[in-house]
């Protein structure tokens, strides 16, 4: 069914171009054999050379450290760095003693640059804030703005500063130190003292690794979907805009007017899970990666290409002390933008980890975070074995005349049989994820979940079930959420266990058309003590819990902060795991890590955005080895022969969303978009996924990746910790890449020892 695939989707890509060359040759029909390979061949270059995918390093010369050290005072060295300090700015510069290059945080006292007053005095300071003046108008102020009182203080391994800021009138404490080949930037909020104005916001040595135009070659790392770049020697965009992305997304505790979100044009970037950019000035020569430790929660990451504002490439973390939010003063929701009155509080703590030679890259930036994980307690080793994900859905709520009602999708004594199909066609390793399992369906009664829906089998029936999957050892996850609550349903209450804004509207979302509540972290945990007994009566040892680790918020109705959430919900986890086996997560943010057995639907794209030029497998290389993670439902994919390629060459395995009925059943529920699901139509593209999955990923299973190059457009080696490297083609040509040939639309399993 693969091949099948292979070639419907050939056909879609290439009839148009195909049908416009027909009708302006000849008949000839061996020139028409060589006008559709070409056309074929076109299109995969177009494809493979867009910014979805991984391009070709440019072999280069280590970029040169041209910058003098003049008005810079040594402040602290160790074996592997330098730290020099511009008393007046506090601008910084970084020899890496490993390959001697020097990082600037400012700009070059020599040379002439194309920025106004406002742009060069935040470029070359250490700290730019953003405050509020009266009637709520925001300004902003950088060290040299006004020439601000700055007070430097030598200390082991580093410095302290106090800046006072003239016209803000507020001042900033600042610590700067190296510890090994890191640089630890903080801000301790103890130390921050407001007069009549208020600190909205703060930038810390934005201008960090800054490339003016194509000056160097390399690129800066966003944490956008799987991981993308923007490199420097793109020419210039055309965009307006830069990337900001709020780590862990936008705080729904806060809103913003209605007439920013009329000025939204660009579609949202993907949800950032992890705390972490980076930049190389050469690549495999010299770079950094930065990981945020603390302020983490109310930090956004902004990248500004070249062209956008300014002839820089630059990126920073952006943290906020006071955010604006809509305050309707009315019901038909006229109101004012203002901000908030407190101080979120926090300290600020950034590490710059500076990397060198064959580890200056996003791989090398990949591995460091990964270590800090590890050092943190927040990664280890989990069963990495190739498996494939079957998530059935069970029962949907369906409306009807007076009253609605439940279809039963897929009844539970339906799923041993499916598994013993895959069985006997030997998918020796699965798990299955049951669906709307509870009475009212997939969308009916969260946050309760008990009793299980009737439609779907006896207690008898789940019991049999149960017992059949342990026998084959086959774990069998019960799919659930403790932050949605479904409009209607029962088990909390809208005054007080509902999530509600600053401004005291309620926390909502949608799925489609069906709207839910937001729960507190305080219901959910609440929730999670009342359901482990039950889960333990009703013999459920699996949880698959979505939205819970992966969205954020503050929560006004019990004066919850961030901070505050993640411990209730590593609480709730923490009690869920005292009587389940195992827990899978939906796209986790960092802080759940520990709790994840298994990873659903990590992401395998970056947002498209233009100014990115390559899509990267950062978060696969972080936790291959450590944590199984999943691609999204293969009955989604446009494209089936490059979606596998895909999983192999990121190390994911298949995912598909099932049901016993057909989707068309589905029509006029909240799960109409379901639109293919059958077992009966899946079943042999299961089986063709899984065997190619295990042929070549079944070789690296518990392995870390420890490099990975892309030889050609659409041509790419990963190389494992066990010396084994897997090959990916996604061309329609066969190709030799290291001495290795690889098959057109296919991959090649190779022993190579240790590579770099």
């Amino acid at each position: 069914m693969f091949k099948r695939w292979k070639w419907l989707v050939l056909i879609l890509i290439v009839f148009f171009p195909i049908q416009v060359i027909a009708n302006t040759l000849t008949t000839n029909e061996p020139e028409t054999e060589v006008s559709e390979k070409e056309s074929r061949r076109s299109n995969d270059m177009l494809r493979y050379k867009s910014n979805q995918y991984t391009q070709p390093e440019r072999n280069g010369n280590a970029v040169k450290a041209e910058t003098s050290l003049d008005g810079y005072e040594l402040m602290a060295e160790n074996e592997e760095l330098a730290l020099y300090v511009e008393e007046e700015s506090l601008a910084l510069k970084i020899e890496n003693k490993q390959t001697g290059y020097i990082w600037s945080s400012g700009l070059d006292a020599n040379k002439e640059y194309d920025l106004n007053k406002t742009w060069r005095s935040m470029a070359h300071s250490a700290i730019t804030i953003d405050y509020i003046k009266e009637e709520d108008k925001t300004s902003s102020e950088s060290i040299l703005t006004n020439q601000s009182d700055v007070t430097l203080t030598k200390v082991k391994n580093g410095f302290t500063a106090s800046v006072d800021f003239k016209e803000a009138g507020i001042t900033i404490p600042l610590e700067v130190t190296i510890e090994g080949s890191s640089l630890v930037l903080s801000v301790p909020h103890s130390g921050i003292e407001e007069g009549e104005n208020r600190l909205v916001a703060m930038r810390i040595y934005p201008f960090l690794g800054a490339v003016e135009g194509k000056d160097k070659n390399g690129y800066m790392f966003i944490p956008d979907g799987s991981g993308a770049l923007m490199r420097f020697d793109e020419k210039q965009v055309a965009s307006i805009s830069p990337y900001r992305a709020a780590i862990y997304g936008e705080d729904k505790g806060f809103q913003r007017s209605k007439k920013e979100v009329k000025k939204e044009r660009v579609k949202p970037p993907y949800k950032v899970t992890i705390p972490v950019y980076g930049v190389t000035h050469g690549v495999d020569h010299n770079g950094f990666v930065t990981i945020l430790d603390e302020g983490k929660n109310f930090a956004e990451i902004i990248a500004y290409p070249s062209g956008v504002a300014t002839d820089f490439h630059w990126i920073t973390a952006k943290y906020n002390y006071r955010y604006q939010y809509f305050q309707p003063t009315s019901q038909d929701m006229e109101g004012f933008n203002t901000f908030q009155k407190e101080m979120n509080e926090f300290d600020i703590k950034k590490r710059i980890s500076f990397l060198s030679d064959e580890e200056a890259d996003y791989v090398g930036m990949a591995h460091t975070y990964q270590q800090y994980l590890i050092d943190n307690d927040m990664l280890s080793a989990k069963k990495d074995q190739v498996d494939i994900r079957l998530e059935f859905l069970g029962g949907e709520v369906k409306d009807g005349l007076l009253w609605d009602s439940v279809y039963p999708m897929t009844p539970v004594k339906d799923l041993p049989g499916f598994v013993s199909r895959l069985k006997k066609e030997n998918v020796d390793n699965m798990h299955v994820v049951y669906r709307g399992w509870a009475e009212g369906g997939l969308t009916g009664t969260l946050p309760d979940k008990f009793p299980r829906e009737e439609k779907l089998g006896s207690k008898d029936d789940f019991e049999e079930v149960h017992d059949f999957f342990k026998e084959k050892g086959i774990p069998l996850y019960y799919y659930t959420d403790y932050t949605k609550a479904f409009e209607g349903a029962s088990g909390f209450s809208g005054r007080t266990d509902v999530a509600r804004k600053i401004n005291s509207e309620p926390i909502k979302g949608s799925s489609g058309e069906t709207e839910y509540y937001y729960l507190s972290p305080q219901k959910a945990l609440e929730i999670a003590k009342q359901d482990r007994k039950k889960y333990e009566e009703n013999d459920i040892a699996n949880l698959a819990v979505d939205t819970s680790a992966n969205a954020l918020f503050s929560d006004f109705n019990h004066h919850t902060l961030r901070p505050e959430a993640i411990d209730m919900y590593q609480e709730m986890f923490g009690v869920l795991q005292s009587s389940i086996d195992s827990i899978a997560l939906y796209r986790p943010n960092d802080y759940m890590l520990s709790e994840t057995d298994r990873y659903l639907d990590i992401p395998m794209y970056s947002s498209n955005y233009i100014f990115v030029t390559d899509t990267v497998p950062f978060i696969q290389i972080v936790l291959k080895g450590y944590i199984p993670y999943y691609a999204s439902f293969s009955n989604y994919h446009h494209n089936p022969v490059d979606e596998v390629l895909r999983m192999i060459e990121f190390g994911a395995y298949p995912s598909f969303y099932l049901t016993s009925e057909p989707s068309h059943k589905l029509m006029h529920t909240p799960s109409e978009d379901l639109y293919t699901s059958q077992f009966d139509d899946w079943e042999d593209e299961i089986i063709e996924q899984y065997e190619m999955v295990k042929e070549s990923l079944g070789q690296v299973e518990g392995e870390t990746i420890r490099f990975r190059t892309v030889h050609d457009t659409g041509v790419v080696e990963v190389g494992y910790s066990n010396g084994i490297s897997i090959f990916v083609n996604y061309t329609s040509e066969d190709v030799h890449a290291a001495g290795v040939k690889i098959e057109a639309d296919g991959f090649k399993v190779i022993e190579r020892g240790n590579q770099s």
